[in-house]
C-alpha cells in the first residue's frame, strides 16, 4: 500500500512539474524578449524562485528547519552545491542566452534532450533498470516531441542560440543525477530551497563579474511580471521534481516531463495565435497517449523504478 501511495504521489508531483515547465516555456520566451539582458532576467527569475520556495519551506516546516540543516553531512552539502551550480546557475544562464537567439525548436526540444541524457547517466552511474515497455514508450515520446517541435518530418538545423540551450541541457542532466543522490540523504524540500539558493549566489557572482555596478542595480530594479511568474514556476517545478524523483527514481520521474512541450504548444496556440501543422497535432496526441501509457505501465512494475 505504501509503495502504491508513493508511486501515485510521485506521479502527481511529476505532473505538477510538467505543467510548470510547460507554462514556463512560454513565460520565459516572452520575458526574455522584453528584457535587455538575459543574465539580468535569469537572475531575477532565480531570485523570485528562492523567495517563493523559502515561503513554502517556512509554511511546511512551520519555521526555519534548523535541525534538518544541522544534520546534513558534508557529502550532502557538496552534492547540493554541485546541484546549484549545474542545475540552477549554468543551466539557467545558458538557457536564457539561447532563448535570445534560438529558433524555438531546440528551446522546446531541450526537455527531451535533458531526459535522454539523464536516463543514460542514470543507467551508467545509478544502475536504474526499467522495463522494455518503458524504453519503447520512451523512444516513441522522444520522436513524437521532435515532430511537435519542428512541425514536419525532417531534420532540424542547429543555430547559434540552439547550441547554448544544448550546452545547458548537459549541465542540467548532470545536476539531475546529483539531485537523485541528494534526495536520498536530505529532505527533498530542503534540497530544493538550498539548490536554488546556491544557484542564485553563483549567478550573482557571475553577474558581478560581467555586469559590474550597473548590472547589480539592473538586477534589483525594474522587475517585470514575467520574472516574478517565471520565479514562481521555477520554484513549483523544482519542488515537484525533487519530491517526484524521491519516489519514482530519476529516469521515470523525468520521462513524464517530456509532455511539457505539448502544454507549451497549446498555450502558444491559445495566447500567441500560433498555428500548427497536422504532423504536430498528431505527434502531440501520440505524446499524451504514450505518456499516459507509460504511467499506467510502470504502475504495475513500480518497484523496479528505484535505483539499486
Amino acid at each position: 500500500m505504501n509503495n502504491q501511495k508513493n508511486y501515485t504521489n510521485g506521479v502527481i508531483f511529476s505532473l505538477v512539474n510538467c505543467l510548470s515547465l510547460g507554462i514556463l516555456g512560454i513565460v520565459d520566451k516572452i520575458g526574455i524578449l522584453q528584457s535587455n539582458n538575459p543574465l539580468v532576467f535569469s537572475t531575477q527569475s532565480l531570485l523570485f524562485s528562492v523567495l517563493f520556495t523559502v515561503i513554502f519551506v517556512l509554511a511546511y516546516f512551520k519555521g526555519l528547519p534548523i535541525q534538518g540543516i544541522k544534520k546534513m553531512s558534508f557529502s550532502a552539502w557538496k552534492l547540493i552545491i554541485l546541484i546549484g551550480i549545474f542545475s540552477s546557475t549554468l543551466f539557467m544562464l545558458f538557457r536564457f542566452l539561447g532563448l535570445t537567439q534560438a529558433t524555438g525548436t531546440f528551446a522546446t526540444l531541450s526537455q527531451i534532450i535533458t531526459t535522454s541524457l539523464t536516463a543514460l547517466l542514470a543507467w551508467i552511474f545509478l544502475k536504474e533498470r526499467l522495463s522494455k515497455l518503458f524504453w519503447l514508450l520512451f523512444v516513441v515520446i522522444i520522436v513524437s516531441v521532435y515532430f511537435v517541435s519542428i512541425g514536419k518530418i525532417t531534420l532540424a538545423t542547429v543555430k547559434a542560440g540552439d547550441m547554448f540551450i544544448i550546452y545547458g541541457t548537459f549541465f542540467l542532466a548532470i545536476g539531475n543525477i546529483f539531485s537523485r543522490l541528494a534526495v536520498e540523504k536530505v529532505d527533498p524540500i530542503l534540497v530544493s530551497v538550498l539548490r536554488l539558493f546556491f544557484g542564485l549566489i553563483f549567478l550573482l557572482l557571475i553577474g558581478s563579474i560581467f555586469l559590474g555596478g550597473a548590472g547589480w542595480s539592473g538586477i534589483f530594479s525594474n522587475f517585470s511580471i514575467w520574472a516574478i511568474l517565471s520565479g514562481f514556476l521555477v520554484s513549483t517545478g523544482v519542488l515537484g521534481f525533487n519530491l517526484a524523483i524521491k519516489r519514482l527514481g530519476i529516469t521515470f520521474g523525468t520521462s513524464i516531463l517530456m509532455m511539457a512541450p505539448v502544454i507549451t504548444m497549446i498555450l502558444e496556440y491559445s495566447f500567441l495565435n500560433y498555428h500548427f501543422t497536422l504532423v504536430q497535432i498528431v505527434a502531440a496526441l501520440v505524446v499524451v497517449i504514450s505518456g499516459v501509457a507509460l504511467i499506467l505501465a510502470n504502475n504495475r512494475t513500480g518497484p523496479k523504478l528505484t535505483s539499486t
